[in-house]
């Protein structure tokens, strides 16, 4: 009899996980681009924000190519060979200055432009001029992945390539001088 009852109380919490998954899967379903967790904390190379995992029970009310289109254009989708993560984006304005800080997030005495948000990273390589230095070549976009909000972007030290245009790039060995999403 107790047998039973676990072989009951385990196909119940596998049909359980089932449904989670199939919900999760039916919320991105309409989108093309797939973002995936952060797995570790970096630091955007050439800059103070940190890009850290999301919390674990992270559920964004917009889906990537929402986010993107609430930035770009409505209905507009992510760029081929654009990589998608969805993160916690901290950046560090500085000290608190008083009434010209006000506008942004105060913590312990720290000015934040963002302060754990919830974000979608939307990030590519477009190097010019043959470099393949991270720096050269890095464009980041950063959006709130509730909301549909700009935060910031982060573009490369020189002259880029749009996304659309940099689908060869992809294929360019990565740089070993800063971490980008497929390094970090």
């Amino acid at each position: 009899m107790t047998r039973r009852r676990i072989i009951i109380a385990a196909a119940s919490a596998a049909a359980a996980l089932a449904a989670s998954i199939a919900a999760l899967s039916a919320t991105h379903a309409g989108t093309t681009a797939r973002a995936t967790a952060v797995g570790q904390q970096i630091t955007i190379p050439g800059t103070a924000i940190l890009w850290a995992p999301p919390p674990a029970d992270a559920q964004p009310a917009l889906t990537a190519d929402q986010a993107w289109g609430a930035k770009f254009s409505p209905g507009e989708s992510v760029p081929d060979g654009t990589t998608v993560q969805l993160g916690s984006l901290t950046d560090a304005v500085g000290e608190y200055c008083g009434v010209s800080c006000d506008m942004w997030t105060t913590v312990d005495g720290i000015s934040y432009r963002a302060y754990n948000v919830l974000a979608y990273g939307y990030y590519w390589r477009s190097c010019a001029n043959d470099s393949q230095a991270e720096l050269d070549c890095q464009h980041w976009e950063f959006i709130d992945a509730d909301t549909g909000a700009y935060i910031m972007g982060v573009g490369p030290r020189m002259q880029a390539i749009p996304p659309h245009e940099s689908a060869s790039d992809s294929s360019s060995p990565q740089p070993t001088d800063s971490a980008s999403p497929s390094q970090g």
